[in-house]
């Protein structure tokens, strides 16, 4: 396994935050330095039993905070927080390039106009 290294999302740089309990983290710290506003990004490896798949969980957290006090809140308090979770399924004996294709197809799934008009525009897909 690699060592753990800094994670770039959208220009944003998450750098590491270590493991625990057998998650791994990184952390966003904006210039703002409002503690409520870092954004989180995990990851979970899960060894499967024999015979059985192995799962694979990233979850990325991402607060919203007032940049400036309002006169009822002060700066850095938290308004919202949106979040996305992917999780894969692998059977232990998958070949890579079984593994790959999954990967190749997942990623063209969040490209596509379909997955963008449904988190940009919260315009689901309708059959």
């Amino acid at each position: 396994m690699g060592q753990q290294a800094n994670v770039t999302l959208n220009t944003f740089v998450y750098v590491p935050a270590g493991t625990s309990a057998g998650v791994t983290s990184w952390v966003y710290r904006p210039a703002s330095g409002f503690g409520a506003s870092f954004s989180k990004l995990t990851s979970k490896y899960a060894d499967p039993k024999s015979g059985t798949q192995i799962k694979i969980d990233f979850l990325l957290s991402v607060p919203v905070v007032l940049a400036a006090d309002t006169g009822f809140e002060p700066a850095g308090t938290l308004q919202r927080t949106s979040s996305a979770t992917l999780s894969f399924w692998v059977s232990e004996d998958s070949t890579v390039a079984e593994r790959t294709d999954l990967y190749l197809r997942v990623k063209d799934l969040v490209g596509s106009a379909m997955v963008i008009a449904a988190v940009e525009n919260l315009d689901p897909a309708y059959g």
